[in-house]
C-alpha cells in the first residue's frame, strides 16, 4: 500500500479552544521509522498523508503503529494509533484520554481536534523549542521511546539555565518578545533604577549595563554633594538635555550646565532593554550547550554515540566556539572595566 492515500488530519488547539497557527507537529510510522514534520496553517489545521511517496516512501500497512506529537513552549500532546483494516473505524485518543477523532481503515482521519496540554512544571524556553532540540540531535522523548528517550523536564530546566547564562554573559535578553521588553532588574546583577557613579566633574557620558535600550523612562542626576540628601533632577531627550544611543546604551548629557555632582550613585536610569529575536548562531549555541550540559550530567552520554567517547579536546573546541559567538553580542563597553 506504498502509494495508497491514508490521511491523518486535525486542527491544533490550546486549552479553551484557541486555534494555533505555525505549531510544529510530527507524524511518524514507528514500523518504518519514517517521519514528517510540518507546521499548522493559519486556521490551525494540518494533514499528513501516510501514502505520500515523498514523505513516507516505504508506505504503510495494516497493523503499523503511527505516532503524532507536538511540543510548543510549555504545551505538548501526543497520540498513537494502530492502522486498522479497511472499513474498520477506531476512536483516536490523546495521552490525556481526550478523543481526537475517528480513524477509518483505508481512509484515515481528516477532521480531528488535537488539544495541546499545558505543562506548567516545564519552563518555557525562549531561544528554541524542545522539538528543535530533539531534531538537532535526532532524539525522541520518553513518552515515544521509554527506553532511550529523554526527559522534557530535564531538557527544559537545563535549557533555561543555559539561556540565562548566555543572557548574562552578553548583558542582553534574546527573545521573540512581541514587543515586551525587560527591566534592568531582570538580569543577574541588575537593578531598577540602575545607579551610576560620577567620577569627575566633567563626566557627561553614562553607559547602561544592559543593551540594546528599548526606551528610557527616566534619567536623573543628583545636584547635591555626596553625603547630603539627594536632590534628583530629571533630564529628557525631548528637552534636548540628553542624547541616547540605544544600540550601545550610551546616554550623553548635552548641556554642560546640567552635569551632576561627583559622588557614588549620583546618576540613576530607569529603562527597558532586550532583543526582539534570537539570532541563528545564538539558537544553535544554546542547543549545543544544553546538549553538552546534559552530557556532563551523564544523561545523553549513552544515547548519542558520537558523544559517548568525547575527549577533552572536543570540549575545548566547544568552549572556543561559544566565546566566538558570544563575542558578537556582548556589551563591549564592559570588556575593559
Amino acid at each position: 500500500m506504498a502509494s495508497t492515500p491514508l490521511l491523518i488530519g486535525f486542527t491544533v488547539e490550546q486549552p479553551a479552544g484557541t486555534i494555533r497557527a505555525n505549531i510544529q507537529v510530527t507524524c511518524r510510522n514507528e514500523n518504518t521509522n519514517q517521519l514528517k514534520t510540518d507546521n499548522t496553517a493559519s486556521d490551525g489545521k494540518i494533514i499528513f498523508n501516510l501514502g505520500s511517496t515523498r514523505d513516507f516512501s516505504d508506505g504503510w500497512n495494516v497493523g503499523d503503529r503511527v505516532s503524532v506529537f507536538s511540543l510548543y513552549r510549555g504545551f505538548e500532546q501526543n497520540f498513537s494509533l494502530t492502522i486498522p483494516a479497511v472499513g474498520t473505524t477506531i476512536t483516536v485518543k490523546d495521552s490525556a484520554g481526550t478523543t481526537v477523532g475517528s480513524f477509518i481503515g483505508g481512509m484515515g482521519m481528516s477532521t480531528g481536534t488535537f488539544i495541546l496540554a499545558e505543562t506548567a512544571v516545564i519552563p518555557a524556553l525562549r531561544y528554541y523549542t524542545s522539538q528543535e532540540f530533539l531534531d538537532y540531535f535526532d532524539l525522541k522523548t520518553k513518552d515515544i521511546d521509554s527506553e532511550n528517550g529523554i526527559s522534557l523536564l530535564q531538557l527544559a530546566k537545563i535549557g533555561e539555565m543555559v539561556e540565562l547564562d548566555i543572557d548574562t554573559d552578553c548583558r542582553t535578553k534574546f527573545d521573540d518578545n512581541n514587543g515586551s521588553y525587560y527591566s534592568s532588574s531582570t538580569l543577574e546583577g541588575g537593578e531598577s533604577p540602575e545607579y551610576h557613579d560620577v567620577k569627575h566633574s566633567t563626566q557627561s557620558l553614562y553607559f547602561t549595563k544592559f543593551v540594546p535600550i528599548n526606551s528610557v523612562t527616566t534619567f536623573e542626576k543628583n545636584n547635591n554633594a555626596e553625603g547630603s540628601t539627594p536632590d534628583w533632577e530629571t533630564l529628557t531627550e525631548a528637552a534636548t538635555d540628553i542624547a541616547i544611543d540605544n544600540t550601545t546604551g550610551r546616554v550623553k548629557i548635552i548641556d554642560s550646565g546640567e552635569l551632576p555632582e561627583v559622588g557614588a550613585r549620583h546618576v540613576r536610569i530607569t529603562y527597558t532593554f532586550g532583543r526582539s529575536s534570537v539570532p541563528r548562531d545564538i539558537k544553535q549555541l544554546a542547543i549545543l550547550e544544553t546538549g553538552m550540559r546534559m552530557l556532563g550530567a551523564a544523561f545523553i552520554k549513552s544515547r548519542i554515540d558520537k558523544f559517548s567517547d568525547t575527549e577533552v579536546g572536543d570540549l575545548s573546541h566547544f568552549n572556543n566556539y561559544r566565546e566566538k559567538v558570544l563575542k558578537k553580542y556582548k556589551n563591549h563597553i564592559f570588556l575593559f572595566t
